[in-house]
């Protein structure tokens, strides 16, 4: 049996350069997204789709048709919608409590196996999945939400009034 040091992610990585390069690469029509360019793409769309200038109808038109591409075609399809979504999959990886067990690697797993779940959903419309890896991969909250039943804490400010 052969193992690797390397994570699904990165193996996903590789995949995904692989195919958004050479002579024929998984690319869109860049007008049907918003965007002023014929064909796109998947890697040159990532940048876009994750560089904060963006605005959110770009982003939603992009996620519609790579979600749609991938439910109906699969294969490349589907390895083109993660590898898309890659820089936002890799930071949920790091925002997830230290500790867990199977480390990073196994984390990144159930990510993508998380990802293939929400695609395979029956009678869930391609829009739907679209906005919700809009603002749970491409625009998560600013930051890790706080435990259920946490308290906020109060800080003293030097100064401040008694």
């Amino acid at each position: 049996m052969c193992h690797s040091d390397r994570s699904p992610l990165d193996t996903l990585e590789t995949t995904f350069r692989l195919l958004t390069a050479g002579p024929q690469p998984l690319s869109l029509d860049g007008r049907s997204v918003g965007l002023a360019v014929r064909s796109i793409r998947l890697w040159d769309l990532r940048a876009i789709l994750f560089h904060p200038a963006t605005g959110v109808a770009v982003q939603r038109a992009a996620l519609v048709a790579l979600v749609g591409r991938a439910r109906r075609c699969r294969g490349a399809w589907m390895v083109g919608l993660a590898g898309v979504l890659l820089p936002g999959l890799r930071q949920q990886v790091v925002c997830l409590p230290e500790g867990r067990p199977g480390g990073t690697a196994c984390l990144g797993g159930m990510l993508l196996a998380g990802l293939l779940e929400r695609l395979d959903a029956a009678g869930v419309p391609s829009e739907r999945i679209a906005e919700s890896l809009l603002w749970t991969v491409v625009r998560p909250p600013a930051g890790p939400a706080p435990p259920v039943g946490a308290r906020p804490r109060l800080a003293a400010v030097p100064g401040g009034s008694r």
